[in-house]
């Protein structure tokens, strides 16, 4: 087992800059999601977020990163 962690970013633009909002404003929009999960060592990272998706509805199109600890 390894742990991870899973930072979702809602791509919302920020009209005056013309691009994304940067974590600290999207955390003030709820557009901001951080968990660490523990996972197989042999764990597949698509069907880990479409999983993650299924079980987190509000998740779903957002941009995911994936950070092994």
């Amino acid at each position: 087992m390894k742990k991870i962690r899973v930072i979702a970013r809602e791509r919302i633009i920020n009209p005056e800059t013309r691009r994304v909002h940067t974590d600290t404003e999207l955390m003030a929009f709820n557009g901001y999601y951080e968990n660490v999960f523990q996972v197989d060592e042999t764990y597949n990272e698509t069907m880990f977020i479409l999983e993650l998706e299924e079980k987190y509805p509000e998740l779903k199109g957002r941009s995911f990163q994936i950070i092994e600890l």
